[in-house]
């Protein structure tokens, strides 16, 4: 499958940071938690409208990166009050193509040991306490 957005890059401490796009279309990105009064790092998988919304990540200048070498700035002129509707458009189309692939199927039947070779419920042969 053709990736829409192939990386998302974001300024932190005076350093661009590259996050490239798994197989599946998701970015892994430190995402800092407070849990039991202890600060905790871990790398999660997000989508890309996900990281571009992230309270910090927009703040620090995101940056697609498309086909062909091409590069949009997410929030023109670094104001992340405003997503423009081209941005936003192709964030949908990325995760949207995605989303569609990893849905999950339904579970297969085993062929060996199909549904109809099982006895009924009512075939078996129990006491249920009554005389006949």
């Amino acid at each position: 499958m053709k990736k829409v957005i192939h990386a998302i890059s974001f300024l932190y401490n005076d350093e661009r940071v590259v996050v490239k796009s798994s197989a599946l279309g998701l970015f892994r990105v430190p995402i800092s938690e407070v849990s039991n009064g202890a600060l905790k790092t871990r790398m999660k998988s997000l989508t890309a409208k996900q990281v571009v919304n992230h309270d910090i990540i927009k703040n620090c200048d995101p940056t697609l990166y498309l086909d062909h070498n091409q590069r949009m700035r997410v929030y023109p002129g670094g104001d992340p009050v405003y997503l423009p509707a081209q941005v936003e458009g192709i964030l949908i189309k990325h995760d949207s193509l995605f989303e569609r692939a990893t849905k999950a199927k339904p579970p297969k039947l085993n062929k060996s040991c199909p549904i109809d070779d099982y006895p009924s419920p009512y075939a078996w042969d129990y006491d249920d306490g009554y005389a006949d």
